[in-house]
């Protein structure tokens, strides 16, 4: 597994740690004054999702803590946070509770933008870049499901995760915070060229072929073509050049 708080700025900054992807009940009260008394001493990070900003989405902005209160990371109440602030304010909105960000319809695609708030004397931030409406995105995380023309495998990789930025991560059997290897990657959305290079890992496949083409269509779905992501551990995978994802 990734070493557990190795660089802790380094692993907030890949992805939201799953157990902050549950739905949590609003707290108020003494309940929230508590909440955010225990979350004091931890890192923090903001997050929206879904992952890709496309011009009029409305968002939920999710805030996670890791350190010492919480290992693998757990959510932190929104309300504990304060002095929210977007860097491009004609890029978007946030809602009077900070819970939802609706891109506005005209924000001007390839728009940076950073969402900042402040809790415990630190900065939270969440760094995203405004998509257009109709534009082919990768962002986001994607499970194999196959289809008619090309069958999924098994087991099935459940979690492929495209981070803006041009960074991934694959994830064949998804356990609190592991994560089989991950990387850059570069796509071109005229061509639908794709290139994944690993960096890291608990298990990097010697046999993965990761250069080739992805598309979306009107299924919804995500098509890579000429492209192998490795045999899973455990197990030799006979090599196919095709997938099927869907998003979740």
């Amino acid at each position: 597994m990734r070493p557990t708080l190795l660089a802790l700025a380094a692993v907030l900054s890949l992805a939201l740690p799953r157990a902050a992807l549950a739905e949590t009940p609003p707290l108020t009260g003494a309940a929230l004054a508590e909440a955010c008394r225990d979350a004091k001493g931890d890192a923090y990070r903001l997050f929206v999702t879904p992952e890709i900003t496309r011009q009029g989405a409305e968002l939920k902005v999710q805030a996670v803590g890791i350190g010492p209160n919480n290992p693998w990371g757990g959510p932190l109440p929104l309300a504990c946070l304060k002095h929210w602030k977007l860097s491009v304010p004609a890029a978007a909105t946030l809602s009077a509770d900070h819970s939802r960000l609706i891109i506005a319809d005209k924000a001007v695609p390839g728009t940076q933008v950073r969402l900042t708030a402040e809790f415990d004397g630190k900065t939270a931030a969440v760094d995203f870049t405004v998509v257009a409406r109709e534009a082919v995105v990768l962002t986001g995380y994607w499970s194999e499901v196959g289809d008619a023309d090309c069958p999924a495998g098994e087991p099935l990789l459940r979690e492929l995760h495209f981070i803006d930025g041009g960074k991934f991560e694959v994830t064949w059997m998804p356990f609190e915070r592991y994560i089989d290897y991950w990387g850059d990657y570069s796509f071109d959305p005229a061509t639908g060229a794709i290139v994944l290079k690993p960096t890291g890992g608990n298990h990097v496949p010697a046999d993965a072929d990761l250069d080739g083409k992805a598309s979306t269509g009107d299924d919804g779905l995500l098509h890579f073509s000429g492209f192998f992501f490795g045999s899973p551990r455990g197990g030799p995978k006979t090599p196919r050049t095709c997938a099927a994802f869907k998003p979740h």
